[in-house]
């Protein structure tokens, strides 16, 4: 019993000291690993409930840099609550609790990623991406306990490692809300062949197409339908935008698919489309890996949205009831002469 009593113990003392997930503020390994950004960024807001600007999606649109904004617009405070593999069920379920706890808020740009999931079932993942118990309801002890006696080698091995690191970390701003990995982006800059040729997502072999169930996208649909009508209420200005996916992901999405979902999205709301093959999307070198664009595309993005308002270009489309025909006529000849690749 005592044996067994102190190995617990141990694990305890290990999860606290090495705090994987970043949610006890442990200074033991001051670089984060995977940070339970769903946790944090509450609790950053929490404290600081006087922005006016957020920006909200999964993972890809944490790159974009907030301070990017005041180059084209003055007076904006803005945070980047990006939020790891955030689907629709996350943004409506975090936009719920900005708009209670934040008076100063009156915009929420939202990146929408390929619907690929909906609802909190991330099987592999309950650690990283538990919400915050504030929105959830759960008792915030309950939530801490989790992290303090759940053991996950992952989480462990990826925070240690990052603080082993000299060179390629990963780095994050939680003040701001926005990550980046600066090695890289220099390895990029100085021979993008060779780093896309050492980057195994940027294997074709590793992309096979695959139906998406109808039932998913038209659940992010709704959650979206149910969002806007909040801020529209409260009025708060909504802007959406579809991420622009590396075309390695883009293979993957059969079109009837893709243009079933942006139907049923227009029928909600306007929006910007950067979910096509195009100069950014094609280019290998804009992206860290398959998954994930680098800042300079968050930089082009907020360009876009805050300089260029709804006219077309190379890299977007402003799609609205009144365009989207042409838009879906465009995106059916592109797919079929890039499938044939």
């Amino acid at each position: 019993m005592g044996v067994a009593f102190l190995v617990v113990l141990a694990g305890f003392s290990v999860n606290y000291g090495v705090d994987p997930y970043s949610v006890f503020g442990s200074k033991l390994f001051p670089e984060y690993g995977q940070p339970q950004e769903r946790y944090l960024k509450i609790e950053w807001l929490k404290k600081h409930p006087d922005y006016n600007t957020i920006l909200l999606g999964s993972s890809r649109i944490g790159v974009v840099n907030v301070d990017d904004i005041n180059e084209y617009v003055k007076g904006v405070n803005a945070y980047n609550l990006s939020i790891s593999q955030a689907n629709q069920w996350d943004v409506e379920m975090h936009i719920g609790w900005l708009v209670k706890n934040m008076p100063q808020l009156s915009h929420i740009i939202v990146q929408i990623d390929w619907p690929s999931s909906y609802g909190s079932d991330r099987p592999g993942y309950a650690l990283l991406d538990e919400i915050h118990p504030d929105i959830s309801g759960r008792n915030n002890y309950s939530f801490l306990i989790d992290y303090l006696t759940l053991f996950n080698l992952e989480g462990l091995n990826t925070k240690i490692n990052n603080n082993k690191l000299t060179l390629d970390r990963l780095k994050y701003d939680m003040d701001k809300g926005y990550w980046s990995r600066p090695f890289r982006d220099q390895k990029i800059v100085e021979n993008c062949i060779i780093y896309r040729n050492n980057e195994s997502s940027f294997k074709p072999e590793n992309h096979r197409v695959s139906e998406t169930k109808l039932t998913t996208i038209n659940n992010n649909v709704d959650a979206i339908k149910r969002y806007k009508k909040l801020l529209t209420d409260k009025n708060i200005k909504l802007t959406l935008m579809l991420t622009p996916i590396n075309h390695l992901m883009l293979d993957e999405i059969e079109y009837s698919d893709l243009a079933y979902f942006i139907n049923q999205l227009v029928g909600v709301s306007d929006f910007y489309n950067f979910m096509y093959y195009n100069k950014i999307t094609n280019n290998d070198c804009n992206y860290y890996e398959s998954s994930h664009y680098r800042p300079l595309v968050g930089k082009e993005i907020i360009r876009t949205l805050f300089e260029n308002s709804s006219a077309d270009s190379e890299i977007y489309s402003y799609v609205t009831p009144s365009t989207i025909i042409p838009h879906l006529n465009f995106l059916k000849a592109l797919f079929s002469q890039e499938r044939v690749r």
